[in-house]
């Protein structure tokens, strides 16, 4: 069994167009919900901040439907759960206001890091608060997978981040010049593996040595496409904990995207 956290930033999506409909989700919190219905020996974790409001309740059984280990999930009591409003545009989701709730501000545990630092994976993102603890937990052989959102080398936490990523994903769009950059930059930092994605244009890994150019799988009903990348990264870390080739990885990370933008939630529901 492979034990993987999803720590740091996690909140809830709703949307007012649509009769304010709403998952729970955050980048980590994506990417275990769809790895766990991929593979069957995840031994799933939550490492967070959540209030004790309805929709920190909520977030609590869709953890416990998945029997996530909620020991390192810190439930504050008052305030709120984090939430963002998001907006639909055929199909692409925009964001529109946040309330950051408890979370903001918030300061992980020496114990929340203990526990990270016994995991085998996690995964975490420039929002998560744990840059500063990156390297303890890395020393401690806990395999990081990093989420760099659309931000990449814009976000000064960025070079902190990168010399302790086994493997890291980010956006970039058209950008592929920026996308080079980025991809050789984080490897000299210390970066093993990372992963542009351009929508509709593919994606594209490096790993110091090589890159490697990946395609997409048309989807046949795009429905919401909130969940393309932490998908992405799902289907892609599926096949990398098995260390299949990257070039088999890039290709079920589309799969994967592709089969979940068809989909409400950015995961597959239960």
């Amino acid at each position: 069994m492979i034990k993987f956290a999803a720590a740091g930033f996690m909140c809830i999506d709703w949307y007012p167009q649509f009769e304010g409909r709403s998952y729970v989700t955050g980048n980590g919190v994506d990417v275990l919900f769809n790895l766990l219905d991929m593979r069957g020996d995840i031994e799933p974790s939550i490492v967070a901040a959540i209030s004790d409001d309805d929709l920190g309740k909520w977030a609590v059984k869709e953890f416990e439907k998945r029997s996530f280990d909620m020991s390192c999930l810190d439930i504050i009591p008052g305030g709120a759960t984090t939430t963002f409003e998001l907006l639909l545009n055929n199909g692409d989701r925009v964001h529109h206001h946040s309330e950051p709730g408890v979370f903001e501000g918030y300061e992980f545990s020496d114990e929340a890091v203990s526990f990270l630092c016994g995991c085998d994976c996690m995964h975490t993102d420039l929002s998560g608060h744990l840059i500063d603890r990156l390297p303890e937990i890395s020393a401690a052989g806990t395999k990081i997978f990093f989420d760099f959102s659309k931000w990449g080398l814009k976000n000064p936490d960025s070079d902190r981040a990168l010399p302790y990523v086994e493997c890291g994903l980010a956006s970039f769009e058209d950008d592929e010049e920026g996308a080079v950059r980025f991809l050789r930059h984080g490897t000299e930092l210390g970066a093993k593996l990372l992963i542009a994605t351009f929508g509709k244009k593919g994606s594209l890994a490096y790993d110091g040595r090589e890159f490697y150019r990946g395609g997409i799988v048309p989807a046949k009903d795009l429905v919401n496409t909130v969940g393309a990348g932490d998908s992405f990264f799902a289907g892609f870390i599926a096949r990398y904990l098995d260390g299949a080739p990257i070039a088999e990885c890039l290709k079920s990370g589309a799969e994967r995207s592709s089969l979940v933008i068809q989909n409400w939630e950015p995961y597959l529901t239960k």
